[in-house]
């Protein structure tokens, strides 16, 4: 049994992935536009009012998933991802919170194929790339020191 117990880990790992995530999240939703040049509707905000009056009546489920990102999932994602770096790194309940943006970065994912978007910049996949980040700095935030014999 050693005198001095191991530290625990250092939290600055997650929390600087969970920084990469927010960056990432907002670049592809706010400032990289989803098509190159030349398209009206370049930009995320411009493109997702087509879908602002949401489903057909009578439309699958599958469509609701999709069409409900465009219309409000983007918000709770923005939402989720902006506390995320404050929730990562945390021992207490407020952890979990961090593991919206995880989901809201798949439901942007299910949006996006779901509108069959093509020839897009990388910008509509940045979304989906945070969240693998996130969930990759939540998973490090909680691993535990090493006990030596």
């Amino acid at each position: 049994m050693p005198l001095i117990d191991p530290a625990p880990p250092d939290r600055r790992p997650s929390t600087a992935l969970a920084v990469a995530a927010v960056l990432l999240t907002l670049t592809g939703l706010y400032l990289w536009p989803w098509w190159p040049s030349g398209f009206p509707d370049a930009k995320f905000l411009e493109f997702r009012q087509e879908y602002a009056h949401g489903a057909l009546p009578g439309s699958p489920w599958w469509d609701v998933v999709w069409i409900s990102w465009f219309q409000y999932g983007y918000l709770v994602q923005s939402a989720a991802v902006l506390v995320l770096p404050f929730t990562v790194a945390r021992h207490d309940r407020w952890h979990w919170l961090s593991l919206l943006a995880v989901l809201t970065c798949g439901w942007q994912l299910a949006g996006v194929l779901g509108s069959t978007v093509f020839h897009t910049t990388p910008a509509p996949f940045l979304g989906p790339l945070a969240g693998i980040l996130a969930l990759v700095a939540w998973l490090l935030a909680r691993r535990r020191a090493p006990r030596t014999a």
